[in-house]
């Protein structure tokens, strides 16, 4: 049976709870090579700009509140949860409409990584209420269990991002990806215990958690908890055509679209 362990014995970070004002705030840093994860607040009628550059890509999800992005000379307005991406040479703009909370996720980009990013610039900007996410499954969660593919893997190089949400009594099996390193980050509502490597974890709101690459690891939620939580899946370069491979054959996509019960 596993044992519960200490929150120090695993990485995690929890956002300071009453946190106000304008700000923005690293978490985990250098957990994994290549990738730096931001929490940016930003009150309403605040404003941040964005240089264009070719060191990595930024990838932001709209927790909560209200804003519109801006890249291209194009717009787009959100008050729900959504994810947004522009080409590493991009401006982008994000304007508050209401007191909002951003994840920020910066992924460095290699040479070959932007040759393939210019291959598919037609797919940016890269932009999507999280609401209409595709939906799929995969064979370690249950029926019940909701998972969204937000960012389809090959889409940005070495690097992909879903979802994964549950009323208890409900369980994600253990399984291990060797070919992935994988941050989690929790919503508000989040309470579940993580299961890595025969350990027990607790895991509430507004967190990140790095799941160690080729850890075991799973999820449960009991009677009154729900999961809540992003993945967000970081490649290492000689793994990348292996790891798409294994999320395409792993992620079988439902064709419909199941909302929680």
């Amino acid at each position: 049976m596993a044992l519960p362990v200490k929150r120090s014995d695993i990485k995690m970070e929890t956002l300071p709870v009453g946190m106000t004002g304008k700000h923005e705030m690293l978490m985990l840093e250098g957990e994994i090579f290549g990738a730096a994860i931001y929490h940016l607040a930003l009150p309403e009628g605040e404003r941040l700009s964005f240089e264009g550059q070719s060191a990595f890509i930024r990838i932001f999800f709209l927790c909560r509140g209200a804003v519109t992005f801006r890249a291209e000379g194009k717009a787009f307005f959100y008050d729900r949860k959504a994810v947004f991406a522009a080409l590493p040479q991009s401006a982008v703009q994000i304007q508050a409409q209401a007191d909002s909370s951003i994840l920020e996720i910066c992924w460095d980009m290699e040479e070959s990584d932007l040759a393939d990013l210019a291959a598919g610039a037609d797919h940016f900007p890269l932009t999507e209420a999280y609401e209409d996410a595709a939906q799929y499954r995969d064979f370690f969660k249950s029926e019940t269990t909701i998972s969204r593919a937000i960012i389809r893997q090959s889409v940005i190089p070495r690097f992909a991002m879903g979802s994964v949400e549950a009323k208890g009594d409900d369980l994600v099996g253990q399984h291990a990806h060797p070919l992935l390193d994988q941050f989690f980050f929790s919503f508000p509502e989040n309470d579940m215990d993580l299961l890595i490597d025969c350990r027990i974890c607790p895991m509430k709101g507004d967190t990140l958690v790095h799941i160690p690459l080729g850890s075991n690891h799973g999820v449960i939620a009991r009677g009154d908890q729900k999961m809540h939580y992003l993945w967000i899946d970081c490649t290492p370069q000689e793994q990348k055509d292996a790891a798409v491979a294994y999320l395409d054959e792993v992620h079988k996509p439902t064709g419909v679209k199941q909302t929680l019960k």
